[in-house]
């Protein structure tokens, strides 16, 4: 009996249902963080305007799931979605690379750059992405900080992050 290799669309979709399956712990740390922020910097969510009541999908496009932010400041959540998933409440999305998205959004990458040279897509509601890229331009968050640890934390996070471009970028050479 000859068994049949997975193809990579089965592969991906398990994966998507192994993560979609244990996302409420990610969830919530990512809840946490975004609620946390909001408490130390309750007035970047002010300068979302309405925007902070959108809800943008953040699609890494190496990764088998997405993700639905609505960055409403002390009861703003992150929830974890198929990325194949319809719109459904997002009013914008955001879409790239894993490493290339969190670069955006600890303010080390240059979100201009990136769209530029269509590293990332953004389709929607641009104004909803444009208001959040400028507030978090303006706050100045580290990566410990959107992920809920102390800031401590961010200079073996940064290492982590670049070892991973590093060996990403490796491999897209290969």
């Amino acid at each position: 009996m000859r068994i049949a290799p997975l193809r990579p669309a089965d592969l991906a979709r398990g994966w998507t249902d192994v993560f979609c399956r244990a996302r409420r712990p990610v969830e919530i740390l990512l809840t946490t963080s975004l609620r946390s922020i909001a408490r130390r910097q309750p007035e970047a969510f002010d300068r979302l305007g309405q925007v902070r009541h959108a809800t943008i999908r953040i699609n890494p496009v190496d990764l088998p799931v997405a993700f639905e932010m609505r960055p409403d400041g002390e009861t703003g959540s992150i929830r974890i979605v198929r990325p194949n998933d319809g719109p459904g409440d997002a009013s914008a999305r955001i879409s790239g690379p894993f490493l290339t998205l969190l670069a955006l959004f600890d303010g080390r990458g240059d979100a201009d750059g990136a769209f530029f040279h269509r590293c990332i897509d953004v389709d929607g509601d641009t104004a909803a992405i444009l208001a959040l890229h400028n507030v978090l331009e303006a706050s100045e968050l580290t990566m410990a900080d959107i992920l809920g640890l102390p800031r401590q934390f961010d200079p073996p996070l940064q290492t982590a992050l670049s070892i991973a471009r590093r060996w990403r970028e490796r491999g897209a050479r290969a």
